[in-house]
C-alpha cells in the first residue's frame, strides 16, 4: 500500500466519513462504501467543489442546508475531497431527508458521527497540511471561507454600538429587573416571574438590527438566564435544559414577534412550575426523590428497582414501600408516566412511527406501549396523535416533503 493510500484511508475510518481524490474527471474513494456519500453519487456536487477550489488557494469548507461541511483541496492539478461532516445530532427522520435530498437510496443510509465546528475547522487544516504541506489558523479557514468581518470593522461597529448605547441607567436597570426575574423562578413564584418578564419589555436594551431580531435575541437571553435560575432552585439541569432547549429553537426559527413573546413567556412560566413543584414535593424523603431522579434520567433503560434501592443503601422492600407512600403510587407505575410523559410529547412534536417510539421510551412491545398509553391518556397514542399535533406541523411537513421529491424528479431528468 502506497503511503498516500495508507493515510488517506485512515483519515476516512478515523472520522468517519468519506475521503476522495479526483483527477481529470476521475475519482478515487478510499472510503469503503461510499455510495451513502452525496460527494461519490453527485457528480454536479463533486464538480461545484472543485470550482470552488480553483477560485482560492485556501481549502474549500461549504456546507449545506442539514449542516453538512464538506473540505476540498487542491494541489496542482489533483482535488482531495473529505465529507460529510455531520455538525448537528440528526434524528431518524432528518437523516433520511438528507439522503433522500440527494437522491441516495434508502438501504445505503448511515448513522453520521457528530463533529463540532472547531473540529471541522481543526479538521480541514490537517487534512491540508497532509496533502499539501501548507498550514492555516483557524481564523485563515473562517476568513477565507465565510467572509467574516475584519477586526477593524468590527472594533468600529462596537465603537458605534456603544456611542448608540451610552445610557447606562438602561443597563443598570436591566440588570435588576433580571435578577427580580431570576429569582421569581428560583423561587417558583410563576405569576411574579412572567409579570417580570413582560415589565421588563419597556425599557430593555437594544439586542438586534431589526425588530423581530431583537425580540428573538431577547427571548433566547431570557430563557437560557431563567433555565439556570431553574436550576438554582431544585430542578434537574436534564429538566431545565431539555425545556429551554425547546422553547429557544422554537424562538429561533419563528419569525412572528408575538408568537415569541409567547415562546419566552410559556418557557418562563413552566420552569418556575418546576421549581414550585420541587418545593412542594420536598416533605418527600431524599430516597424517594433520588428514586425519581434516577427513573428521569434513565426511562429509556430498564429500570429495576433492586439496582435503585442497591445504589441508595436500603433494601428494595423498604424502598417499594416508602415510594408508594410518599410518591402516592408505585414505582411501575411512576415509571411508565414518565415514559408516557416523553411518548405524548414526541406523538405531537415527531413524525416517528409509533413503533419507533414505544421502542425509544423502552416498552417492550407497541401492542403495550398503546396498552399503558391509553390507560394514562384515556386514548390510543394514534388518537392523541390526530388531536394534539399543530396545523402548522403537519402542513409544513407534507410541503417539505412534497418539494424533496419534486426536486429529486427535476434532478433525475
Amino acid at each position: 500500500m502506497d503511503n498516500q493510500k495508507y493515510i488517506l484511508s485512515h483519515l476516512a475510518d478515523l472520522f468517519h466519513t468519506g475521503v476522495f481524490c479526483m483527477q481529470d474527471g476521475e475519482l478515487v474513494s478510499y472510503e469503503e462504501n461510499p455510495e451513502y456519500n452525496p460527494v461519490y453519487v453527485n457528480d454536479l456536487f463533486r464538480l461545484s467543489l472543485a470550482v470552488h477550489a480553483n477560485e482560492q488557494e485556501e481549502p474549500v469548507i461549504v456546507n449545506d442546508d442539514f449542516y453538512m461541511y464538506y473540505i476540498c483541496v487542491k494541489r496542482e492539478n489533483i482535488y482531495y475531497l473529505m465529507g460529510p461532516l455531520c455538525a448537528q445530532v440528526m434524528s431518524r427522520i432528518e437523516r433520511h431527508r438528507f439522503y433522500h435530498f440527494y437522491g441516495i437510496d434508502e438501504k445505503w443510509e448511515k448513522d453520521l458521527n457528530y463533529h463540532t465546528l472547531m473540529e471541522i475547522l481543526l479538521i480541514a487544516g490537517m487534512y491540508t497540511k497532509i496533502v499539501t504541506g501548507r498550514e492555516y489558523t483557524d481564523q485563515q479557514l473562517v476568513d477565507a471561507n465565510y467572509h467574516a468581518v475584519s477586526r477593524v470593522k468590527e472594533r468600529q461597529e462596537k465603537a458605534w454600538f456603544d456611542m448608540k448605547s451610552d445610557d447606562e441607567d438602561i443597563y443598570r436597570h436591566t440588570y435588576q429587573e433580571e435578577r427580580r426575574i431570576m429569582d421569581a423562578v428560583k423561587d417558583g413564584n410563576v405569576e411574579e416571574a412572567v409579570r417580570l418578564s413582560k415589565a421588563m419589555d419597556v425599557n430593555i436594551g437594544r439586542l438586534g438590527e431589526s425588530e423581530v431580531d431583537h425580540w428573538r435575541n431577547l427571548s433566547i437571553v431570557a430563557v437560557a438566564l431563567c433555565a439556570r435560575a431553574a436550576i438554582e432552585g431544585g430542578v434537574m439541569p436534564s429538566d431545565a435544559y431539555r425545556f429551554s432547549g425547546f422553547y429557544i429553537n422554537k424562538s429561533s426559527e419563528c419569525k412572528d414577534i408575538t408568537q415569541i413573546l409567547i415562546y419566552r413567556n410559556h418557557a418562563i412560566e413552566e420552569l418556575a412550575k418546576r421549581v414550585r413543584e420541587k418545593k412542594e414535593k420536598r416533605h418527600t424523603s431524599s430516597y424517594t426523590q433520588q428514586c425519581q431522579d434516577y427513573v428521569y434520567r434513565h426511562y429509556r433503560e430498564k429500570i429495576y428497582l433492586d439496582d435503585i434501592a442497591g445504589s441508595l443503601g436500603i433494601s428494595s422492600s423498604y424502598l417499594s414501600r416508602l415510594f408508594k407512600k410518599e410518591a402516592g403510587t408505585s414505582l411501575q407505575d411512576f415509571i411508565n408516566d414518565v415514559r408516557v410523559e416523553r411518548a405524548a410529547n414526541l406523538l405531537i412534536y415527531s413524525d416517528e412511527k409509533l413503533s419507533g417510539i414505544a421502542e425509544y421510551v423502552n416498552f417492550p412491545s407497541q401492542s403495550y406501549f398503546g396498552k399503558i398509553f391509553k390507560q394514562k391518556m384515556q386514548m390510543s397514542p394514534k388518537r392523541y396523535r390526530e388531536l394534539h399535533k399543530p396545523a402548522e406541523f403537519l402542513w409544513s411537513f407534507d410541503q417539505e416533503s412534497k418539494s424533496l421529491d419534486k426536486i429529486k424528479t427535476n434532478s433525475a431528468k
